[in-house]
């Protein structure tokens, strides 16, 4: 009997131990999974901005000039990774383009460009969101990475520390989020 009690509680102990390892390491994964979520909601949301942007210039929405700034700068932003510069650049061109929320509710009124340029409006708020929702995920991905038990251990592997996404993405004054 003197001996079963040191055994039991050296079983216990290493059970705990191994439960809380076993948690962290599948924390870590759960994080880094949502991470790579993220980015692929970012990439999707940025592809459909610009994607309604090219469609808003194809619509000759604006002066000829305008129009085909926006496009090629809709075209930009199609090709680039999600935190490649192009996506600040179509945010700058499409603020400059609609930044006027008079002549966007003149825009409004004409029914062939409403659809349009509610979509833009709604595409960039999810925009705006994917992006938020991702950089919240990069860092509590990063604060956990950097506990102690998560540290020693490596439970971590080999995965690569996630990095925010820092692009321009402030909507226009003249568009409505939904």
């Amino acid at each position: 009997m003197g001996w079963m009690a040191p055994v039991a509680i050296t079983l216990v102990a290493a059970a705990l131990l191994v439960g809380a390892v076993w948690y962290a390491a599948s924390r870590v994964d759960r994080m880094h999974r949502r991470v790579e979520n993220g980015w692929a909601s970012l990439q999707l949301q940025l592809t459909r901005r610009a994607s309604v942007a090219l469609a808003l210039a194809h619509e000759q929405l604006w002066d000829p000039v305008t129009s085909m700034v926006v496009a090629e700068a809709a075209r930009a932003a199609l090709e680039a990774p999600p935190q490649g510069s192009e996506h600040s650049e179509l945010s700058a061109v499409l603020r400059a383009a609609t930044g006027d929320a008079a002549q966007v509710a003149a825009d409004l009124a004409v029914p062939e460009r409403e659809p349009l340029l509610r979509e833009l409006g709604a595409a960039w708020y999810r925009a705006v969101l994917a992006r938020r929702f991702l950089n919240d995920a990069v860092t509590m991905t990063v604060r956990l990475r950097s506990r102690r038990l998560v540290r020693w251990l490596h439970l971590a592997g080999r995965a690569p520390l996630p990095q925010t996404c820092d692009i321009d993405d402030a909507p226009s004054e003249g568009l409505a989020s939904p």
